[in-house]
């Protein structure tokens, strides 16, 4: 038998009950809300666990920093050569454009850079919302209800507590999670 990680229990009862009154969820079994939840983040809780989580946002933004100015380096001495060389001189200025957004950019910016793995959990959050919520993401004249980003804001305050060691979670604010949703 092969035994695969598991994640605590992160959504207990009370907070589903909670969610699902504040934000009129149409499903009354609390542990089928508890499961989708935790189905919903479990892809990325484990990424974020297996990657070098050791190191704070600001170690991270210095090795990006170092890397920025190597990429700009390779970019410049490629320039101008034939091709494929000059094709990736471009695409290593593209990713020093990246990495400097996410170390230094303002919060769009940020939030453009995002990985897939993050775009991909808010997708799997909206499918979460439109399933159990009555009121959808988007509206027929295609506006976005902001109560999903509350719910999701509540959601990852309720995993920093139980994974405090996820950085992540922890700094999200409402600005950047109405970002994300506003970006899928």
């Amino acid at each position: 038998m092969v035994s695969t990680f598991e994640l605590k229990n992160i959504f207990e009862k009370k907070f589903c009950e909670s969610i699902k009154k504040n934000y009129n969820f149409k499903e009354n079994n609390l542990e089928k809300i508890s499961n989708n939840l935790l189905n919903t983040f479990r892809d990325f809780i484990i990424l974020v666990l297996s990657e070098n989580n050791s190191y704070s946002i600001e170690e991270r933004n210095k090795i990006y920093l170092e890397a920025i100015h190597n990429l700009q380096h390779s970019s410049k001495l490629l320039k101008g050569m034939p091709h494929p060389a000059s094709s990736m001189s471009y695409k290593l200025l593209r990713m020093s454009e990246t990495l400097k957004k996410v170390t230094s950019g303002n919060k769009k910016e940020k939030t453009k850079a995002n990985r897939f793995i993050e775009k991909n959990l808010i997708r799997k959050f909206i499918l979460f919302w439109d399933t159990f919520s009555e009121d959808k993401f988007l509206s027929k004249e295609n506006k976005i209800n902001y109560k999903i980003c509350e719910c999701f804001m509540q959601c990852s305050q309720e995993i920093s507590k139980v994974y405090p060691d996820i950085e992540w979670f922890k700094l999200c604010d409402i600005d950047f999670v109405e970002s994300l949703f506003e970006n899928i």
